[in-house]
């Protein structure tokens, strides 16, 4: 059984460009490979308690070549808050992701860079990205393009 409810898979598909944007933000993931990407909705879809927040999206791929989720926040300003809604997530899922490379993007505004990766819940997330060999990258540009 699955944590992923049916409902908040957004596509299951092999688009050349997978493409999520909120609060004036996108992220875009250039599919070169054209691997089966599985979107799927997080924050208000994925199971949550009472004051918990999960991150917006995910992109996971689960092929022969690459077992890969991205965890995906775009944030209107808060990055901490990000950071802690992307661990949410992770924890949440953590049973559904072993064998997966953990990656983390938190796309907001904010200068404080420095000071965010001075935080416990930075510290907490990149030890966790490292240890599934994954990258925690933060951006404070509107737009975060990357390639698979």
């Amino acid at each position: 059984m699955t944590l992923i409810d049916d409902k908040c898979i957004l596509a299951l598909d092999k688009r050349p460009e997978c493409v999520v944007s909120e609060n004036g933000k996108t992220y875009s993931l250039i599919n070169n490979s054209m691997f089966i990407v599985k979107q799927v909705k997080g924050d208000k879809c994925l199971h949550q308690e009472v004051g918990e927040k999960r991150c917006d999206y995910l992109m996971i791929i689960n092929d022969k070549k690459i077992r890969r989720v991205f965890f995906i926040e775009l944030k209107g300003g808060n990055i901490s808050e990000g950071i802690k809604q992307i661990m949410s997530t992770i924890q949440y899922l953590t049973n559904e992701l072993i064998g997966y490379r953990i990656d983390a993007r938190v796309i907001g505004k904010g200068s404080n860079i420095p000071a965010v990766r001075n935080t416990p819940a930075y510290v907490k997330l990149m030890k966790k990205v490292k240890l599934e060999k994954g990258t925690l990258e933060i951006s404070t540009n509107k737009f975060y393009t990357e390639n698979i």
